[in-house]
């Protein structure tokens, strides 16, 4: 019971930093924002490992740690030195519009999903299928309401989490090499993205997708 409750708690911190990267305006602030909630989400594996003395979620967390945690922000953080960028251009619908509606929405289509998460998964604890479906949907807004290269890299990171996040939950038991080529695809995806975001700005000077107008039609 004291295991599914620290599971419980570290959930609703993770909803909450996913909130954090998508709303936080300072590129920074949201990269330190998503490592923290991957940090949350390797004390969730550990604490899985811990109930279910499960060893491919003992590798996971490890794994998870030195890519997720430690690798993939320094890369971003590194890049966004590089760029010299700071703070996210306004996005659709505004600074205050967008976050309201991608967490009501993010809400809205979790109450959805998770009781479809609950039905196929081995753990039957509700708010981590109820925050890994949420986690997943901010991710999704991301893509729709925020026009920085940045944030939708972030995005793409939330949607990652939650996905993780899920197949911790719903299938702990899984090959480990399964959950290292996971994690190493999400790797090779934000390098991608990154050296698209360099283009970008090189060629617009902004990392706001909507200037380039000349991609349109």
């Amino acid at each position: 019971m004291a295991t599914i409750n620290l599971i419980d708690i570290i959930a609703v911190l993770m909803m909450g930093t996913s909130f954090a990267v998508f709303s936080l305006r300072q590129y920074r602030h949201s990269v330190l924002a998503y490592a923290l909630q991957t940090l949350l989400l390797v004390a969730i594996f550990l604490a899985l490992y811990d109930k279910y003395d499960s060893h491919e979620l003992l590798v996971w967390s490890v794994t998870a740690f030195i890519i997720k945690v430690v690798c993939v922000p320094l890369y971003l953080l590194r890049l966004i030195k590089k760029l010299g960028v700071v703070v996210e251009d306004e996005p659709v619908g505004g600074f205050f519009i967008s976050p309201v509606v991608a967490l009501s929405f993010s809400l809205a289509v979790a109450m959805m999903f998770y009781k479809v998460f609950v039905h196929f998964s081995i753990f039957k604890d509700v708010l981590p299928l109820f925050a890994a479906s949420f986690i997943f949907m901010m991710g999704i807004f991301g893509f729709i309401l925020r026009t920085s290269f940045l944030k939708q890299i972030l995005s793409y990171c939330l949607l990652e989490n939650g996905i993780h996040l899920s197949l911790a939950l719903m299938a702990y038991t899984s090959h480990e090499l399964v959950e290292v080529g996971i994690l190493t695809d999400a790797v090779f995806a934000v390098i991608i993205m990154s050296i698209l975001a360099k283009r970008f700005y090189a060629s617009y000077g902004s990392l706001n997708t909507s200037k380039a107008v000349n991609l349109r039609g």
